[in-house]
């Protein structure tokens, strides 16, 4: 595909070859998403630190994560509609210098309190960064090429991915947590001054006229606040608690309230006639999908790697990234065969990878060794490398510039919801299955131990420490790792008693527990899996190529029909006559 474009007269049309820059203008885009990126995955190493340090709790603590995922949430379709309105460059630059500015207060945050507030800022600098650089990315290339470009996009996103948990655990263990956040001062820097020279001033002739709705951002903002409040929170503060249900009817009342003043008031924030567009609509919604998958699918990964087989989070970081190293391989790739036989296969046969990689990942049990694990993730490596890309690059050549965007925002709003959604589904899954498992693997280890243990006191003294240790663990949000290795950690060892016989006792103990609490996992991946394999329905509806439904959100359906039959037959080389 090429697209035309006037040539000198008297003389023919040329190929649209894009911006003279383009491929200049994708390296400092993407340099600027992978910094925030970059600080998505990069913090959850080293929460631990940060809790010893700054002396806070575990739930303090988890609002290091939630307050940057509530602000992107809230903001991403904001930050598009501002875009659109008064140019994507200055709303990009805006977002990087917003980012790194917190990204140095995050370093010198004196307490929690402190350092949540300025991870909200980074939220806000974050949501602007990511939103705005596919538009820009789509802007600088010729429709022939978008696919690659947003192959590469996504490649480079997909490196943030990997580099930041191991480069996290790097720079806790051998600095100090707050490098974790400093890192993002030079990249910053260097990414402002960079684009400020790099990427044109004028994004796309067309931009939307009007002024900025503000009462949609309002409506938009407060919907997704309380629907992702509600998800973060509803396992600590109870899914039948007034406060979530509260939420919950405020985020549902939000969504036709929204709608109603979109399709109202004289300058909308997302114009409703976008969700004509078949393939937009159609890769929204995949994309939403495949982000429930994605969402609890690492932090459950984390988890097994920890508590059933006792990796360190640094060696589990490690474990994990043949995930996006393939990602990486495979997205560029993925992007050059968008652009040869379109977006709707490779986006299938990504969430297919998803579904395949997420059962098999249901199947591992307590004597899983490291290579059972990889290669199984290395079916959702190639699935994020398929789908990923592919679903951003159908949802956004199918708009036309001036709305690119609030269409990239509404595309990252949908990833975030699902992923969200999927964080808290499976949390809710697996925190419902493990407790019933350890009550279970309890009963049967202290029946173990009434069996193999002979003296009454010492078969007394090691049950009430097998009892207080899992009483401990189910308590401490998290702390199974104890159960699976130590289970008999501070049994009280009577004079004369076998150290080799408590041993093995203890080893007997822990593998009870490592394969009651493996068996917890299933059910969250299976779930995941579901999402992924709901995705492929939308995926295949993407379009036969890149931009198959663009305009078609001005046209009737009967209009819409024969535009597409049209592209259809000149693809088969049979054009349609008109009669």
């Amino acid at each position: 595909m090429t697209d035309p474009v006037p040539a000198a007269p008297g003389g023919p049309p040329t190929a649209d070859e894009g911006h003279p820059r383009k491929w200049w203008i994708l390296i400092v885009v993407s340099f600027g998403m992978f910094m925030a990126l970059l600080d998505v995955t990069i913090v959850n190493i080293a929460m631990p630190a940060i809790i010893t340090d700054l002396d806070a709790t575990l739930s303090q603590a988890s609002w290091v994560l939630n307050s940057y995922n509530l602000v992107l949430a809230v903001f991403f379709l904001s930050m598009g509609r501002v875009a659109d309105r008064y140019g994507q460059k200055r709303v990009f630059i805006f977002g990087l210098v917003t980012f790194t500015v917190f990204s140095l207060l995050c370093g010198f945050a004196p307490n929690i309190e402190w350092l949540i507030a300025f991870r909200a800022g980074q939220g806000l600098g974050g949501a602007a960064v990511l939103t705005i650089s596919l538009a820009i990315v789509l802007g600088a290339f010729p429709k022939r090429q978008q696919g690659t470009a947003v192959g590469i996009w996504g490649a480079l996103g997909t490196a943030a991915a990997a580099v930041g948990p191991v480069l996290g655990g790097v720079l806790v263990t051998y600095g100090h947590w707050s490098w974790i956040f400093f890192v993002n001062v030079p990249i910053g820097i260097v990414a402002v001054v960079v684009c400020a020279r790099i990427i044109p001033r004028g994004e796309h002739k067309e931009r939307v006229e009007g002024g900025i709705d503000l009462p949609g951002m309002v409506i938009s903002g407060a919907g997704l606040f309380c629907l992702t409040l509600a998800l973060v929170e509803g396992d600590t503060w109870g899914w039948t608690s007034a406060t979530v249900i509260a939420l919950f009817v405020v985020a549902v009342v939000s969504f036709p309230l929204f709608m109603w003043w979109e399709t109202s008031t004289a300058s909308p924030m997302f114009p409703v006639s976008l969700l004509r567009i078949r393939s937009f609509t159609a890769a929204n919604t995949a994309v939403m999908f495949v982000g429930l998958a994605m969402g609890g699918t690492f932090l459950m990964l984390v988890l097994f790697l920890v508590s059933v087989l006792g990796y360190s989070e640094l060696r589990s970081a490690v474990a994990m990234t043949i995930m996006p190293i393939l990602a990486l391989i495979v997205a560029p790739n993925a992007g050059r065969m968008n652009d040869r036989i379109g977006p709707r296969f490779p986006a299938a046969a990504g969430a297919a990878c998803f579904a395949i990689g997420l059962a098999l990942l249901a199947q591992l049990g307590g004597d899983t060794q490291l290579w059972d694990v990889m290669w199984r993730v290395a079916f959702i490596g190639v699935g994020m490398g398929l789908a990923m890309p592919t679903l951003s690059a159908a949802s956004m050549a199918s708009l036309p510039p001036k709305v690119r965007g609030v269409g990239s925002g509404s595309l990252n709003t949908m990833r975030q919801v699902g992923f969200t959604v999927g964080v808290a589904l499976l949390v809710a899954i697996f925190t419902h299955t493990v407790a019933q498992n350890a009550q279970q693997a309890t009963k049967t280890s202290v029946a173990v131990i009434a069996r193999t243990v002979p003296a009454p006191a010492l078969k007394g003294a090691y049950t009430a420490t097998l009892i207080k240790n899992a009483k401990a663990s189910a308590g401490s949000g998290g702390g199974a790792a104890r159960m699976t290795t130590d289970p008999l950690q501070g049994a009280p060892q009577p004079p004369g008693s076998s150290p080799a016989a408590f041993k093995k006792l203890n080893t007997l103990v822990a593998g009870i527990y490592r394969d009651d609490i493996a068996d917890s996992f299933q059910w969250p991946f299976y779930a995941a899996a579901l999402a992924a394999l709901i995705a492929i329905i939308p995926a295949l509806m993407t379009g036969r190529r890149l931009g198959e439904h663009e305009g078609h959100q001005d046209m009737t359906r009967s209009e819409r029909l024969e535009a597409v039959g049209r592209a259809e037959a000149d693809e088969a080389g049979a054009p349609m006559i008109d009669e």
